[in-house]
This record gives C-alpha cells, structure tokens and sequence, in this order.
C-alpha cells in the first residue's frame, strides 16, 4: 500500500522540477555556450547547491534565514548581485565574441577551466538562492511525519 504523503511529495516535486527557474537559465545557457558537458557540470553544480542547502538546514542554519530579515536580505541581494554578474559577463561575452584574449591558450586548459567554472556557477546560483532555503524550510516539513 502507497502512503499518500508520499504520492502528495512526489507530484509537487516532479511540478517543482520541471518548473523553469534561475537554475534551468543557467544550464541553458552553458549547454549552448560549450556543450552538454557544459551543462552537466552546471548541472552537478547545482545539485551540490541542494545538498548544500538540505544540509544547512538539517543543522538549523537556514531557520536564521527564514527568521532574519537582515540575514535574509544579506543573502538575497549577494543572490541578485550574482546574477547580474553573470548576465553581464554572457552580455560582455556575446558582444566581444567567443574569442576571451585573457582566457588560457590551450584547448585543453580552456574545457577545464570552463568546466570547473560551469561547476562553480551552478553551486552558487543555488547556493545564493533563498527562495531554496526557505522551499526546505516551508515546503517539506509539511511531508514529514511526526
């Protein structure tokens, strides 16, 4: 026999997943700059921000931001800032072409470098996202039994 809470958790996250966000933008838009593994990396990058966030919250830390409204704020605009930051550089990016004169020379240097920073956008994106923290805070308790 299927628990109902279950059914109930599983049909809101699978809405909640496939729901296009920050996150989906994001690994859009590495997938078309540099491929799938792009976008894999992004996407890992991502995922480690949910555990992240399943983590600081298991330990108490995320009730500060959801009690907070200075820490909240805090993290809310370092999450914005972020965001403009990365639209600025995919802005500056496509206007100057895929050439970066500063970039590393070697191809092999480039695809690590790009996936190492594909990895790191996906973490922060998520990380400095706090409507996350406060989905683990406001959203799945309600699927947990006593």
């Amino acid at each position: 026999m299927i628990d109902s809470q279950i059914v109930a958790f599983t049909l809101a996250a699978a809405v909640l997943t496939v729901t296009p966000g920050q996150d989906t933008m994001l690994v859009v838009r590495n997938v078309l700059r540099g491929g799938r593994g792009d976008g894999v990396m992004t996407t890992f990058g991502i995922c480690s921000g949910l555990f992240m966030h399943a983590a600081l919250s298991a330990v108490g830390v995320s009730i500060i931001l959801m009690h907070s409204a200075i820490a909240f704020q805090l993290v809310k605009t370092a999450g914005a800032c972020y965001l403009v930051w990365l639209g600025v550089r995919s802005l500056a990016g496509a206007v100057r072409g895929t050439h970066d004169p500063t970039g590393p020379e070697s191809p092999i240097a480039a695809d690590v470098v790009s996936r190492r920073r594909c990895f790191f956008e996906g973490l922060l994106s998520n990380v400095l996202n706090p409507k996350t923290a406060v989905f683990y805070l406001a959203f799945l308790p309600q699927f947990i039994g006593p």
